[in-house]
């Protein structure tokens, strides 16, 4: 008997670790178009500056700056970096493109940040790839860009 649960757990964790690479490819239409962020999906596990304010499980409020662009950008880059599960996928003045990879099961969240050159504000964007529910893993980490820009 013990035998069986053990196989049933093994092919359950194989399972999952063969769900979460194939659902983990990065999406179609990531980026800036015609100055917005891709729209959240109706799951809860996105926050978006650019989602209907009235839309509270996807709306965060953007984040307005008084530096320069550019050395808002590297801090932010920065931040995200020092955190050590993220990495650059694209970055250029403006725009910033990560993925976030969690540490047990390996689940990658898209995060993207745009700095548009005729506004002092932080749009951003954080989604996860696979799944319903984030846990609000996601408004947690733009919670804490908002500390790290307000100080």
């Amino acid at each position: 008997m013990i035998r069986w649960i053990i196989i049933t757990v093994v092919v359950l964790v194989i399972g999952l670790c063969i769900y979460v690479g194939f659902a983990n490819k990065m999406p179609k239409g990531l980026g800036i178009t015609d100055g917005l962020l891709k729209a959240c999906p109706s799951s809860p596990n996105c926050v978006s500056t650019q989602a209907p304010v009235d839309d509270s499980t996807h709306y965060i409020e953007a984040i307005t700056y008084s530096a320069e662009r550019k050395e808002v950008q590297l801090l932010i880059e920065s931040y995200m970096l020092n955190q050590g599960d993220a990495h650059i996928v694209s970055s250029s003045l403006g725009y910033v493109h990560f993925e976030v990879k969690s540490k047990i099961i390996g689940y990658i969240d898209d995060v993207e940040f745009y700095l548009p050159e005729t506004e002092k504000v932080v749009h951003f964007r954080s989604v996860s790839r696979v799944g319903y529910s984030d846990r609000g893993v996601n408004r947690d980490r733009m919670e804490k860009i908002y500390s790290l820009l307000a100080n």
